[in-house]
């Protein structure tokens, strides 16, 4: 029997989906005003997996976020890639992130709203889409290459 490994998208989701069973329950529970709901963004980095976080935690992940950040536009989703100016290698005419990133929904109004299951399953897939091992003098590391 040859079984294959579920590839990171699919661990992900499926991780996703007993977080989100999880939140749908505690908030079915106790439904606080939209207002007072937390906002729930994700975070990655070339060293470190896709995790859900809340609004009020993306500066102990990017530091510079909402400050001096920079923005990715993410094609065909609603999603922006927040991440620091300076962790970005340029090789060539190619540009690669080597530190961390915060990603975050926008709705139609530009207003910042939490994050849905296919989202986080998409950046999942958008992240191993663009990773990269590159090479410098002799020491190997994984980037997120930014078309």
């Amino acid at each position: 029997m040859n079984k294959t490994k579920p590839t990171l998208a699919q661990q992900t989701y499926e991780k996703v989906c007993a977080i989100e069973t999880i939140l749908n329950s505690l908030l079915a529970d106790s439904s606080p005003p939209v207002s007072a709901r937390p906002l729930y963004l994700a975070t990655a980095g070339p060293e470190m997996p896709l995790s859900v976080i809340r609004l009020e935690d993306a500066s102990d992940y990017l530091p510079c976020f909402d400050e001096a950040d920079l923005l990715y536009g993410i094609p065909g989703l609603p999603i922006l890639m927040s991440y620091c100016p300076e962790q970005v290698m340029d090789i060539g005419e190619e540009s690669y992130l080597v530190g961390p990133m915060v990603f975050f929904r926008i709705d139609r109004d530009g207003y910042t709203v939490s994050l849905q299951v296919a989202d986080l399953y998409q950046l999942a897939e958008f992240l191993e889409e663009h990773s990269v091992i590159l090479m410098q003098g002799g020491e190997s590391f994984i980037a997120i290459r930014l078309d």
